[in-house]
C-alpha cells in the first residue's frame, strides 16, 4: 500500500509540474492553479477503481477551457492534455465495457460544441463548427488512440494468460492420461503374468506334490519332489511380489516384448473365427521396441476389426524394405459383413498406437478406405530412431495459440486502423464542410464593385452570398468595436490572396476593404479599390 501511495504521489507531482509550468508562463491566478492540482489529485486517486470517472473529470475541465478560450487572444491551456492521454490509456487497460468509453467521449464532444456555441456568440457558427471538427481530430489522437492501445494491451495480456492456463491444463490432463494408460498397461501385464505364469507354477506345484506322496518312488525322489514343490511355492510368492511392483504406478514397465510372434497372434485370431491372413515380404532383425510396436499394431488392428467389422476379411502385410531399412505394417479389412450394433470403445486404441509408433521414430496413419473398410499403416525404422516431433496443428493447445495470435493481430490492427479510419472520415467531413462554405461565400468582383458605402444592410444582403468565410483574415485592418464586419471570397478556395471585408454600423455599410489573406500581397483584379486600402464612408 505504501508503494502504491508513493506512485500516486509521484504521478500527481509529474502531472502537476506541467500545469504549474504552463500556468506560471501564462500568468494564471493562484486559485486557478490550485483548482488544476485538485482535479489532477482526484483523477490520480480514482484512476484504478473508476478510470472513466477520472478521465471524465480531467477531460471535462479541458472541454470548459477550450469552450471559453478557443478563438480568443488568451490562448488555450494544454497542460492537461498529457494527463488526458495517460488516463485514457489506463481506462483502456482497466475498462471492459467499450460502450461506456464511447458514451463518455461522445458526450464530451457534444458538450464542447454546445459550450462553444454558447460562450462565443460573437463568433460565426461556421467558424465554431470548423474549430470543433479540428478538436474532434485531436480527440482521436489524444483520447481514442491511447484508449485503443490500452485496450489492445489489456486484451493481449488476457489472451496470453488464458493461453498459458489452457496449455497448462492440457498438459496436466495429458499427464494424467499417460499415468492412467501406464497403470492400465502395468495391470494388464500383471494379469497376464498371473494368469499364465501363475497357472503354470500352480500345475508344477501340484504335480510335485503328487510325486512327493507317491509310495512307489524312492525316498530320494520323493524328497526331490518336495523340494520342487517348495520351490514352485516360493516362485509363486515371488511372482505375487513382482505383480505388486507392476501395479505400482511409480515403477518402470518392462520394455522387452513378449515371446509371442505376429504369426502366433494371427493364428490365434484365425482360430477364434476371424478371417485373417498374414503376408510377409522380406526379413530383417527388429529391435525389441520396434518388435513390440509391430506386435501391438497388429494386435490392436485385429481387435478393432473384430469389434467394428464383424465378418470382414482382414489382411496383415509386413514388409521389410531394404532400401530404407524400414518395416511397414499394413492391416486392411474389407468392411463389416454383418450389421454392427453399438460398440463400446474408449477411443484410445489408435491414439496409443500412434504414440507407441512415434516413440520408435515411426509414423502411423489410420482411416477409412475409399472402396470401403478400414486401413492401418505403420512405418518404422527397424533399428528404432528418435521420436518424431509432435504435430501441434490439431491439438487444443495449438488451436488456443492460433486464437491468441489472431486476436492479438486483430487488436493491433484495430488500434492502428480504427483511429486512422475515423480520422480520415472526420477529415473528409471537415474538408467537405470547408469547401461547401468556401464556395458558398464567394462575392464576385463585379458584385463587390456595385456595392456602395452608405447602403442599408437589407440592400447589400441582396447581392451577398449565403455564407461568410469560415477562416476570415481578422486583425489585418483596424476594426472599431461598434462595427460588425463580414468577410467574403472573390474566388474559389485555395485560389486567392485577398478577401473582401464589408463593415456595418447601425445597419449601414461604413467600410468596404480588400484584405490580404496570406503572406503574399493581395493582387485583386477587376476592383476599383487600391491594393490593401480601405474605403470608408468618411472618405467618400
Amino acid at each position: 500500500m505504501t508503494w502504491k501511495r508513493a506512485g500516486d504521489l509521484g504521478l500527481w507531482a509529474a502531472l502537476g509540474l506541467l500545469v504549474l509550468g504552463e500556468s506560471g508562463a501564462r500568468g494564471d491566478s493562484y486559485w486557478l492553479r490550485a483548482g488544476y492540482l485538485t482535479i489532477l489529485a482526484a483523477a490520480v486517486l480514482l484512476r484504478r477503481a473508476y478510470p472513466l470517472v477520472a478521465l471524465a473529470l480531467v477531460g471535462g475541465t479541458e472541454i470548459v477551457i477550450l469552450a471559453i478560450s478557443l478563438g480568443t487572444t488568451d490562448g488555450v491551456s494544454i497542460a492537461l492534455v498529457p494527463a488526458i492521454a495517460l488516463l485514457s490509456y489506463l481506462a483502456g487497460r482497466r475498462e471492459s465495457q467499450p460502450r461506456y468509453f464511447l458514451m463518455t467521449v461522445s458526450w464530451g464532444l457534444v458538450g464542447l460544441l454546445v459550450l462553444g456555441l454558447g460562450f462565443r456568440r460573437d463568433v460565426a457558427v461556421t467558424s465554431t463548427v470548423l474549430s470543433w471538427l479540428l478538436m474532434l481530430l485531436l480527440a482521436l489522437l489524444v483520447v481514442v488512440l491511447p484508449w485503443l492501445i490500452g485496450r489492445y494491451r489489456a486484451q493481449q495480456v488476457l489472451l496470453a494468460s488464458a493461453g498459458w492456463d489452457r496449455a497448462e491444463r492440457i498438459e496436466r490432463e495429458h499427464q494424467l492420461e499417460i499415468d492412467r494408460e501406464r497403470l492400465r498397461e502395468r495391470s494388464r501385464i500383471a494379469e497376464d503374468m498371473h494368469d499364465s505364469v501363475g497357472h503354470e507354477l500352480s500345475l508344477i506345484a501340484l504335480r510335485a506334490a503328487a510325486l512327493e506322496i507317491d509310495a512307489e518312488l524312492p525316498e530320494r525322489h520323493r524328497r526331490a519332489a518336495g523340494e520342487l514343490r517348495e520351490a514352485a511355492a516360493t516362485a509363486t510368492e515371488r511372482l505375487g511380489e513382482i505383480i505388486g511392483v507392476l501395479r505400482d504406478a511409480d515403477a518402470e514397465a518392462p520394455l522387452v516384448p513378449a515371446r509371442d510372434s505376429v504369426a502366433d497372434l494371427v493364428d490365434r485370431a484365425a482360430a477364434s473365427g476371424l478371417a485373417v491372413r498374414l503376408i510377409q515380404h522380406g526379413t530383417g532383425e527388429l529391435s525389441p521396441m520396434v518388435d513390440r510396436a509391430v506386435h501391438r499394431v497388429v494386435q490392436e488392428s485385429l481387435t478393432n476389426a473384430s469389434k467394428h467389422a464383424p465378418g470382414a476379411a482382414v489382411t496383415v502385410t509386413i514388409t521389410h524394405e531394404t532400401s530404407t531399412e524400414d518395416v511397414v505394417v499394413r492391416v486392411v479389412d474389407g468392411g463389416a459383413e454383418r450389421v454392427v450394433g453399438e460398440v463400446v470403445s474408449g477411443g484410445r486404441g489408435l491414439a496409443g498406437l500412434g504414440e507407441r509408433v512415434r516413440l520408435v521414430g515411426g509414423m502411423l496413419t489410420a482411416g477409412p478406405r475409399v472402396g470401403g473398410g478400414f486401413e492401418v499403416v505403420a512405418r518404422m525404422p527397424r533399428r528404432g530412431g528418435k521420436p518424431e516431433p509432435e504435430q501441434l496443428a490439431g491439438t487444443p493447445a495449438a488451436a488456443e495459440r492460433d486464437t491468441v495470435r489472431r486476436r492479438a493481430r486483430r487488436g493491433l490492427i484495430t488500434a492502428i486502423a480504427a483511429p486512422l479510419a475515423v480520422g480520415a472520415v472526420v477529415g473528409i467531413v471537415a474538408l467537405g464542410y470547408y469547401l461547401i462554405a468556401g464556395y458558398s461565400s464567394i462575392l464576385k468582383p463585379e458584385q463587390y464593385d456595385r456595392i456602395e458605402l452608405g447602403q442599408s444592410l437589407d440592400e447589400v444582403e441582396k447581392v451577398l452570398p449565403a455564407m461568410q468565410m469560415v477562416d476570415p483574415p481578422t486583425g489585418r485592418l483596424p476594426e472599431p468595436a461598434e462595427w460588425s464586419c463580414r468577410y467574403y471570397r472573390p474566388d474559389i478556395p485555395f485560389a486567392i490572396t485577398y478577401a473582401y471585408r464589408l463593415c456595418f454600423q447601425n445597419d449601414r455599410l461604413v467600410a468596404k476593404d480588400v484584405v490580404q489573406t496570406g503572406s503574399r500581397p493581395p493582387t485583386p483584379e477587376g476592383t476599383s479599390e487600391p491594393e490593401g486600402t480601405a474605403t470608408t464612408e468618411g472618405q467618400r
